[in-house]
């Protein structure tokens, strides 16, 4: 019998922590590097990843790439940055609507769920625990690797190690550039947003986008509905 398997992304898509993870890096990376930066400083990167995006500040600022153990530290810095923001207002940290009874209800229905993340996984667990969500289904991260499309190879190969007879994935996310790697694979893509987002992932190629998972069944729904986006190649916005 085949397993069906979903790989969700992370931030915008499972937990509301788009704005607090990108307000604590831009602040771990300018008291890093000593200089000024906005969330918008990184747009130009070529990985728009927690990895990537540190690799191209320190070419950009210092010349040269990070060495290992200022990568350790500013992971350390930013881990920091985000668990006094928790502690500050840990409503910046709320799941999704309906993420949590989602995920059960996938594992209910016979599916495996995983994910994948474009940030650090020391990071994405602290989000993910802070939302109520579980930390386990966690199989790649930018410590995989600096490019976003990697990180989502390496989620399925590892699922796919462990799961009986998988059938193809359907990928979950928020952000134009997880169209790009559903599209890449050949993966069915549901986008997950409101109001702008969610119509800058349609005319982006997503077939189908819902505003949250607070609808369980027609969540589940789309899952066997959706199909695999097509791109514009130009196209680039949040959530990447």
């Amino acid at each position: 019998m085949v397993t069906p398997l979903v790989i969700f992304d992370v931030d915008g898509t499972l937990c509301d922590t788009y704005s607090v993870d990108d307000e604590c890096f831009c602040e771990t990376a300018s008291e890093v590097l000593g200089v000024r930066l906005r969330p918008s400083s990184w747009e130009e990167s070529p990985h728009i990843t927690d990895s990537g995006i540190v690799e191209w500040l320190w070419m950009r600022h210092r010349r040269r790439p990070p060495t290992d153990r200022e990568v350790e530290m500013f992971v350390a810095q930013f881990e920091g940055a985000l668990t006094r923001e928790l502690e500050r207002a840990p409503s910046r940290f709320s799941p999704i609507p309906g993420a949590a009874p989602f995920l059960a209800l996938l594992q209910a229905s016979g599916w495996r769920s995983v994910f994948a993340t474009g940030g650090w996984a020391k990071t994405a667990r602290l989000k993910l625990r802070a939302a109520g969500l579980p930390v386990e289904p966690l199989l790649a991260s930018s410590d995989d690797s600096h490019d976003r499309a990697e990180i989502f190879k390496v989620a399925h190969a590892r699922a796919v190690a462990v799961a009986p007879q998988p059938g193809r994935p359907v990928l979950v996310g928020d952000g134009i550039w997880d169209i790009r790697v559903a599209s890449r694979f050949g993966w069915p893509f549901v986008g997950v947003g409101e109001g702008q987002r969610g119509e800058l992932l349609r005319n982006a190629g997503a077939s189908v986008v819902i505003p949250n998972f607070a609808d369980l069944d027609a969540s589940l729904g789309v899952l066997l509905d959706c199909e695999v986006p097509r791109p514009m190649q130009s196209s680039r916005g949040p959530g990447e």
